[in-house]
């Protein structure tokens, strides 16, 4: 069932592809006629690029075990409160990350530093 999703997105991109692809074209095609569509062309060609920056991130994770989930553990190590600080904004700092890609987040264990951060944390992120 992975497997025939994975092939789906793959068929759903390379149409989005195409249609972006004969949607540039057809302004250029107008521009030629003397239209002025410069500033749709220029939405166009920025919304591809944004594309291609998503399937090339969606290509370097394509190997056998990048669907697979992740466990992540954060311990901020030696440094006292400085080091334990810097771990609790590395640990929001993933989260976020993992939020603004449309992941699931679960925080497994998570234990506060004595006066600022904290001594470690453990999160799962679900999500291809």
């Amino acid at each position: 069932m992975r497997e025939r999703k994975r092939l789906e997105s793959l068929l759903a991109d390379d149409a989005e592809l195409r249609r972006r692809r004969e949607d540039i074209a057809a302004y250029f095609e107008l521009a030629r006629e003397g239209e002025q569509v410069e500033p749709d062309l220029l939405r166009e060609i920025e919304g591809l690029r944004n594309f291609s920056e998503v399937l090339e991130s969606r290509t370097m994770l394509s190997e056998e075990t990048d669907p697979l989930n992740a466990i992540v553990t954060v311990h901020p190590g030696a440094g006292g409160t400085e080091s334990q600080d810097w771990a609790e904004m590395l640990l929001r700092m993933y989260l976020r990350w993992a939020e603004q890609q449309h992941f699931k987040t679960e925080i497994n264990d998570y234990q506060d530093g004595e006066e600022a951060g904290i001594k470690s944390a453990t999160f799962t992120i679900s999500g291809e």
